[in-house]
């Protein structure tokens, strides 16, 4: 089977693509309503009530989604090309994006510095590039990068929230505790983003789009084993265990950034094994910054950095076999564990020098 690697836009069957689409478009907003949902429903910060947050969150997609249709509607009438919002095709793309956007951004976001996310997203991050398919970098997380390191303390997550706990038993020492998976499971904790917390959900819909193909078991599947294996290797090496897998999976971005991030179709690669090698690249540095570095997430830089090498993973495997897929999946499994053992030992020796491995 041979792989050519072609030039921009990177659009496959367009009757295919509308589909997937729809299906992603569907299951992003089943996301948000249940985001919405939740934020109603769970204990709210000291400060504010369950109802406040849940209308602000409420608030916060509606103007994503509103406003990344509008910015797209902008540039269609300036270039001429506004036939094509004539059907909703055309609006399910920019809808997706702004309400991404949102959903990456924590329930104490400005409207302002959304607006600016949005802003910067779609159009620094997708219509310079000349639209769907021509963009180096998923632009949702262009527009939340820029937020979070623009307007860092106004999105400073709060000390309760469990990753930030997390982050600290890593950073000074302490003990791994599950307090309660259930309520960590249903979204009842204040979380970095608002579209993270329901696991459950999450679950059910990477499973659907897998099965409807909309996201790759190659790219997110590798993406999971990876945070998995690492996570094993470092809570074996910690005396942490099982509980270090569990908080790395269900807490965070992990599995949003499994089901709506990796897999998005522009900005990765196209071979199989090229995919396997991008999921790992983002697998391993989102784990050493989650675990080493001052970022308590490291997500969106590690899937920003995939995307920059993608082209050059698209130009240098050119031919797939069975032969090399093999070889590939050894020499990645190897190096995972690799990583894993010298990121567990970094940090060993860490919390040895605090005092605080437990």
């Amino acid at each position: 089977m041979k792989f050519v690697a072609n030039k921009p836009p990177v659009v496959q069957n367009s009757q295919r693509t509308y589909k997937r689409s729809l299906n992603l478009h569907f299951a992003i907003i089943a996301v948000s309503i249940a985001a919405v949902i939740i934020k109603f429903i769970t204990t709210a910060q000291e400060g504010t009530t369950s109802v406040e947050n849940g209308l602000k969150v409420l608030l916060m997609l509606v103007i994503g989604a509103l406003f990344s249709v509008f910015i797209e509607v902008a540039y269609s009438y300036f270039e001429g090309t506004l036939e094509k919002f004539k059907v909703y095709g055309a609006y399910i793309e920019p809808i997706s994006i702004g309400l991404l956007i949102a959903l990456l951004l924590p329930t104490i976001t400005p409207i302002y510095v959304l607006l600016l996310a949005v802003f910067v997203g779609v159009y620094a991050g997708k219509l310079v590039y000349g639209g769907y398919g021509f963009y180096i970098f998923n632009p949702a997380l262009v527009g939340v990068l820029f937020a979070k390191l623009s307007f860092a303390d106004a999105l400073k997550p709060s000390a309760d929230s469990p990753l930030v706990k997390l982050n600290d038993v890593m950073t000074n020492g302490g003990t791994m505790q599950l307090d309660d998976i259930w309520q960590l499971l249903i979204g009842n904790y204040e979380a970095i983003a608002i579209g993270s917390t329901s696991v459950i959900l999450l679950a059910i819909v990477f499973i659907y789009l897998l099965v409807t193909k909309v996201i790759d078991i190659r790219i997110s599947g590798t993406f999971l084993l990876t945070v998995v294996l690492i996570s094993g290797i470092v809570g074996i090496i910690t005396g942490w265990g099982i509980p270090f897998i569990i908080l790395n999976l269900v807490l965070g971005l992990t599995l949003f950034a499994a089901t709506f991030l990796v897999s998005e179709p522009v900005s990765s690669p196209t071979s199989r094994e090229t995919k396997m090698i991008y999921a790992v690249i983002v697998g391993v540095v989102m784990m050493m910054v989650r675990i080493l570095g001052t970022n308590i997430e490291g997500l969106f830089f590690s899937i920003l950095l995939g995307n920059m090498l993608t082209p050059y993973l698209n130009r240098t495997v050119k031919r797939s076999t069975k032969e090399t897929f093999i070889k590939t999946s050894i020499a990645l499994f190897v190096f995972v564990i690799f990583a894993g053992v010298v990121i567990g030992f970094i940090l060993q020796n860490h919390l040895i020098d605090l005092g605080g491995v437990s």
